[in-house]
């Protein structure tokens, strides 16, 4: 168990960003002893946990959003710091009523890598790659191209390979899972599909859970408001997508 404590100054000015500091903390879950405590710097202004185990920390500096990921040692010493790039590569953990650990979805952690997508080209067909950063000395590894006309969305690791998303940008081609292979650098394509034009916007990861299980995907919405007047009584919640060749 890995807990996140954010512990406020009322001494200090409330725009002050001595005014909040955050320690990480190994618990053992059967005792609730205190195994060790990792304690960010002074001025941080935010701290996540992509991973509880191993161990990785995402912080944020200054601005707005993570600015470097960190990873931790079993004794909770920085192993290697991974710097963002000011914006170059984009980590994002969720920012609800409730923050917990292990909810940064275009985070994945695994097989002693940090895997993270780059912003978009913001072209007018758009395109991005996914990048792997080694935990134990924050350099690069394996760079997945999306191609023009698609965007790639890390999703979790299976084993020792990346599950991601394929969402296509324009409709032209299908979006797709695919399996990223860290060790050859090879996409393997697991199934495509076609989303509703009412469901359009749920693989947008900053909105919405995406889940993959038992060879299928789940696409769901983490909130939702209305219907609005004069709005259709009924939206997507969920959706789930298996392949054909199930049935």
């Amino acid at each position: 168990m890995l807990v996140r404590q954010q512990c406020w100054n009322d001494k200090a000015p409330a725009d002050s960003t001595d005014a909040t500091t955050y320690k990480a903390r190994k618990v053992d879950p059967r005792t609730g002893k205190v195994l060790w405590t990792y304690s960010a710097a002074k001025g941080i202004r935010d701290l996540d946990i992509p991973s509880a185990e191993p161990p990785v920390l995402a912080v944020q500096a200054g601005g707005i959003g993570i600015s470097e990921m960190l990873s931790l040692d079993t004794s909770g010493k920085p192993r290697a710091v991974i710097r963002l790039q000011n914006g170059t590569y984009v980590g994002e953990c969720s920012y609800d009523d409730f923050l917990t650990a292990d909810d940064c979805p275009t985070i994945a952690v695994g097989d002693g890598q940090v895997f993270l997508r780059s912003k978009d080209s913001g072209e007018l067909i758009n395109s991005n790659w996914i990048i792997g950063f080694d935990l134990a000395t924050g350099k690069t590894t394996k760079k997945y191209d999306s191609g023009p006309g698609s965007l790639l969305y890390p999703v979790r690791m299976s084993g020792g390979r990346l599950l991601a998303v394929r969402v296509s940008d324009q409709h032209v081609m299908p979006s797709g899972l695919v399996s990223l292979d860290p060790r050859t650098g090879t996409e393997t394509p697991y199934l495509y599909f076609d989303l509703p034009q009412e469901a359009d916007l749920m693989t947008m990861t900053d909105y919405n859970d995406i889940v993959v299980q038992d060879g299928r995907i789940f696409l769901g919405v983490k909130k939702v408001d209305g219907p609005a007047k004069g709005q259709p009584k009924w939206v997507y919640l969920v959706l789930g997508i298996e392949s054909m060749a199930v049935k």
